[in-house]
């Protein structure tokens, strides 16, 4: 192994000096987790899931666990949450973060009504410190104090460090286009590291999607001419609940001008939609969707077209969209009314 120090066209100095001349070079230095800093954390009692025998250790350790607090990063936090409640925890969730984009609030209100149901309060909130005499007894956070013998922290990703040449996007990741190029022409970043630039909504980080980007990347430097799909999805089960959003990589000039608009329903206890469009052409961005997960499978698969989109913003399943295809063209303009 070597550690290359700098890059520049057609070549990669080493740490030992050497010079390596390449054609096209890959970068994939994946992601690491964010260094929790909170004063407290090396108190017993409090384990940070910042790697695989953290987990291990987790799993091992919550059948005697009688009540905890989860504090960090809102994704894994609620499926963390939802594991320990399985095993009869008590817990808090105290969520500072969302590793991406959040989910809308009608759908944040949804999980939070679910979790509530199966005895888990959920807050937002960031940690000030952990207290307590050599085991921790107690957290504040937003000015409150709050008991707890246990605290678990899941704290967020972020990209690993690259090459100070190549250009960076909103999530500090490499920025590159469908085809994985970077700002270099001869530079391809995958994975953890990596996200696509003009990303419509919240973050285009391809932290999720490492082993198709690397696919393509790879694919890419050898002449290819492949590009990643052109819609972003994303899905979480929790609490009976399973939640879903599709939505574009890249937007039209309509959608780099903020000329969106979002509209939102919520059907019942356990379900809601939301739907994010361009203002005045209304033509669909992103859908995002919640629903019992016993429920028909909601066709995330062929969600490709605005037809498509449209009709899960009624609340259908698959088998309903290919019914009302045609019908559904217009279903954003009639739904917006009601």
């Amino acid at each position: 192994m070597a550690e290359a120090k700098s890059a520049g066209p057609y070549f990669v100095t080493l740490s030992n000096g050497d010079r390596i001349r390449f054609d096209s070079i890959i970068v994939a230095t994946g992601s690491r987790f964010k260094p929790v800093h909170f004063p407290g954390t090396r108190k017993q009692g409090v384990l940070i899931l910042d790697g695989a025998e953290k987990y291990e250790e987790l799993g091992r350790t919550c059948p005697s666990i009688d009540e905890a607090v989860i504090v960090g990063e809102g994704y894994r936090g609620l499926e963390v949450a939802d594991r320990l409640c399985s095993f009869g925890v008590e817990v808090l969730l105290m969520i500072s973060c969302w590793q991406h984009e959040a989910p809308a609030p009608v759908v944040v209100d949804v999980i939070e009504d679910a979790a509530r149901e199966r005895g888990i309060k959920v807050q937002r909130a960031s940690v000030s410190r952990a207290v307590g005499n050599g085991r921790v007894e107690a957290l504040v956070a937003g000015g409150s104090v709050i008991p707890c013998g246990n605290v678990i922290v899941v704290p967020p990703r972020l990209p690993n460090p690259v090459h100070s040449l190549l250009r960076l996007g909103q999530a500090g990741a490499v920025e590159v286009d469908r085809a994985m190029r970077t700002c270099e022409p001869s530079m391809f970043a995958a994975g953890g590291c990596a996200e696509l630039k003009g990303s419509i909504l919240g973050s285009g980080a391809l932290t999720a999607e490492p082993s198709l980007s690397g696919r393509i990347a790879g694919s890419n430097s050898t002449g290819s001419a492949h590009l990643i799909g052109g819609a972003r999805i994303a899905q979480l089960r929790v609490f009976g609940l399973g939640w879903s959003r599709i939505g574009r990589r890249e937007g039209s000039p309509l959608t780099f001008g903020n000329q969106m608009e979002t509209v939102c329903r919520r059907w019942s206890l356990d379900s809601a939609c939301v739907i994010t469009h361009e203002r005045f052409s209304e033509r669909v961005v992103q859908v995002e969707s919640i629903q019992p997960s016993t429920s028909p499978p909601s066709g995330l698969p062929p969600l490709a077209t605005g037809v498509t989109l449209e009709a899960l913003a009624y609340g259908l399943g698959s088998s309903d969209i290919s019914q009302i295809s045609e019908t559904a063209r217009l279903g954003l303009r009639e739904w917006r009314k009601s």
